[in-house]
């Protein structure tokens, strides 16, 4: 696959998500925050954060008074899942913007993630397996260790141990993590687990042990249920970006060669079933925002991940500065 392909194709699907800004800036109306999130990280990895300071700020302007963030900004009750996602790209997002009031609210989020973790390690949310809704808090966590932030730095460090350690020990015999309700499959939640939760730890700090033997046999388990047109989970569109870009950084970090092949299958998969402009949910559906945001992060990382420097790609998940 040709890298200058690949640039065009970031170029006009970038321009097309800035056309849909209404759709997804809070400095508009009030948003699904889950597209916010989506969207704020396309912003880090295209380079741009720093012309959009004001959705990042505005982003903190719907932060409840407990630390957290509801699923719609207009709402007052907040949740794990989508509270970890604006708190990472917030801390993210601060790196470049610097700014005292992004700084505070960080901060509120990590108090947030300290009051609401369970005894046995995990989070839970209503809308989300609790395996991933760990991982989530866990992530955020590992950037506030790569990044050096100090706050409640001893109580963040024992909080994201368990939390971890929780996800590591409720891995299957196989190598999947599973959840009847949610993801029965395993495809989604192994994804996110091994790229979110566990392999930065092999960056940051390597405490928790069995985390390499852990995420090799989570990844092992992606190549085998990847799907013999290079997609996962029946031709799922997020499924297969997710899993496209898990093994991305678990690949590079492991240095795990046979992800290669198994990458560009699941990368040509997800560049022949693309709309027009953006994907959607399933070959064939219309065009929605978040899946859209998700075809641009996937091109973005792929564009790391094609330097064989394990650091380039890391950097967009912020487990490196």
């Amino acid at each position: 696959m040709e890298i200058e392909g690949i640039d065009q194709l970031i170029t006009n699907e970038y321009r097309f998500f800035l056309q849909e800004k209404r759709s997804w800036s809070l400095t508009v109306e009030s948003q699904d925050l889950e597209l916010v999130a989506h969207a704020l990280r396309v912003l880090l990895h295209a380079r741009t954060t720093p012309d959009f300071a004001a959705d990042y700020l505005a982003l903190v302007d719907c932060q409840n008074a407990d630390g957290g963030w509801s699923p719609y900004s207009a709402d007052q009750e907040s949740t794990v899942w989508v509270s970890a996602f604006c708190g990472l790209m917030l801390i993210r997002g601060n790196r470049l913007l610097h700014h005292e009031r992004i700084t505070k609210s960080v901060q509120r989020a990590i108090d947030y993630f300290l009051d609401t973790q369970k005894g046995d390690g995990r989070w839970t949310d209503p809308r989300w397996a609790d395996l991933d809704t760990t991982s989530h808090p866990v992530s955020f966590f590992n950037v506030v260790m790569a990044l050096n932030e100090s706050h409640r730095h001893a109580d963040v460090l024992r909080c994201w141990e368990h939390g971890a350690r929780f996800i590591v020990d409720h891995q299957g015999q196989d190598g999947g993590w599973y959840d009847d309700d949610f993801h029965p499959s395993g495809i989604e939640i192994t994804a996110h687990l091994i790229q979110d939760a566990l392999v930065a730890d092999l960056v940051i700090d390597n405490r928790i042990k069995g985390i390499h033997e852990s995420c090799a046999r989570g990844a092992a388990k992606l190549y085998e249920w990847q799907a013999q047109d290079g997609s996962w989970d029946g031709e799922n569109v997020d499924h297969t970006m997710d899993c496209t870009r898990s093994l991305m950084v678990v690949a590079r970090i492991l240095n795990d060669t046979r992800a290669e092949d198994v990458i560009m299958r699941g990368l040509r998969w997800i560049l022949i079933h693309k709309n027009p402009q953006g994907w959607g949910d399933f070959p064939g559906m219309e065009t929605n925002l978040e899946r859209t945001c998700d075809g641009l992060d996937t091109l973005l990382k792929y564009k790391a991940y094609q330097n064989h420097d394990s650091r380039e790609v890391m950097k967009l998940w912020g487990y490196v500065s």
